[in-house]
């Protein structure tokens, strides 16, 4: 049974301002996987909680390839900007030079394989020669098959013999020879570094001297051909100009201007201003809608409650209603009309005449408790006053 690779999710909750480097995500990534089985790095997704996706496929070589390239290039830039201000701030002062340098840099691998053979440097090491001659005797006498047949043995032997020489016939001659050298070569493998320089290019801008001329007044100066040429030696040496390589070094000299005029736009423009000025607008409508129209609205359809009065004649009007208060007899077979109408108010805003006027029992049970409502203790000394007519009436019987 085939079995699905497993995948893990991992979830970063950053500070306000922080973030994470290529490094710290791939060790978050290989911490994930190892801790894992069989759990390839590839499935490992590293995620911000503002859906920033932080790990990289590792299938986009050629992206992380560039990012790292392009970090090594500023770094490099860096390096040879710091040496150029480090060797002419001390010359110049601080604050009056600035510069830039920007580096070339081959990032290509080459790998080169070289045999060399040396004609002029060689040995004979073996040699070998060989020669092939095939020859026939010459034939004689009488052309024929007769004549140049062989005498037999007895007509050999003659008394007078002639001494005769067969010349040899050569029919083939061949030869050779084979010559064995040991030729010096050499063979030679050479691989190019990569991140190798290819040219450097720096740009210096001086601030124009400051000067006082002739009638005593202060004036910017440019810097002298001469000091041009002192400071394009430093700076040579210190970068490690090259001319074969094409390395250049430009060094101009310009008033730096101290404070960048902005322009100043009137309040009344001013975005924010307007904008606030708008949200408070609406503060003070919605105010005046709230405050002028709704109020009195609201103060109609509410019941007004007693007024409550401050003075020195407030205690002697609460004591007045006291005695009042306990003034009040309740007769026997005395209706709760009666009772109503005794205790209502000189300055309430319920009349007795609503009570008469309450058609149902509901009405009249709502009027009595806003009455209950408004004039609490007048109510509970009645009930109390009720009630001890009813214990003395008991007590009597």
């Amino acid at each position: 049974r085939e079995r699905g690779k497993p995948t893990a999710s991992v979830f970063v909750k950053l500070g306000a301002g922080r973030s994470l480097g290529e490094n710290q995500i791939r060790a978050i990534v290989h911490l994930v996987s190892s801790s894992v089985p069989n759990l390839p790095s590839e499935n490992v997704t590293v995620v911000d909680q503002h859906g920033n996706l932080l790990s990289k496929p590792s299938d986009d070589i050629n992206s992380a390839m560039s990012n790292r390239q392009l970090e090594y290039t500023m770094k490099l830039e860096q390096v040879y900007r710091q040496r150029v201000l480090s060797l002419l701030t001390p010359i110049l002062g601080a604050g009056n030079i600035t510069a830039q340098v920007n580096v070339d840099v081959d990032f290509t691998t080459q790998n080169i394989t070289e045999e060399v053979v040396d004609p002029e440097a060689s040995a004979l090491r073996s040699e070998q020669a060989t020669q092939d001659i095939t020859s026939e005797p010459q034939a004689q006498g009488i052309p024929g098959a007769v004549a140049n047949t062989p005498p037999l043995a007895a007509e050999l032997a003659t008394e007078n013999p002639v001494p005769t020489q067969a010349q040899p016939n050569i029919k083939s001659q061949s030869s050779s020879s084979i010559k064995n050298y040991e030729v010096s070569k050499r063979v030679s493998t050479t691989t190019n570094p990569t991140g190798t320089i290819k040219r450097i290019v720096a740009a210096i801008l001086v601030r124009d001297k400051l000067v006082t001329n002739e009638l005593g007044e202060k004036v910017l100066q440019k810097i002298s051909d001469d000091e041009k040429a002192n400071y394009e030696a430093l700076v040579r040496d210190a970068i490690g100009f090259r001319e074969n390589r094409g390395d250049s070094i430009t060094i101009s000299s310009g008033e730096f201007i101290e404070d960048i005029q902005v322009v100043e736009v009137p309040w009344y423009e001013n975005s924010a201003i307007r904008e606030l000025l708008g949200k408070l607008f609406t503060i003070l409508v919605l105010a005046i809608v709230t405050f002028g129209a709704l109020r009195p609205l609201l103060s109609r359809i509410l019941v007004p409650t007693a007024a409550v009065g401050h003075g020195p004649g407030m205690a002697i009007a609460e004591e007045e209603e006291e005695e009042e208060e306990s003034k009040i007899e309740v007769a026997e077979g005395e209706s709760l009309e009666d009772i109503k109408a005794k205790l209502k108010p000189k300055k309430s805003a319920i009349s007795a005449d609503m009570l008469d006027t309450a058609n149902t029992y509901d009405d009249k049970v709502a009027i009595i408790r806003m009455i209950v409502g408004d004039e609490a203790g007048r109510v509970s000394s009645v009930f109390r006053n009720m009630m001890k007519q009813n214990a003395k009436s008991e007590e009597e019987s």
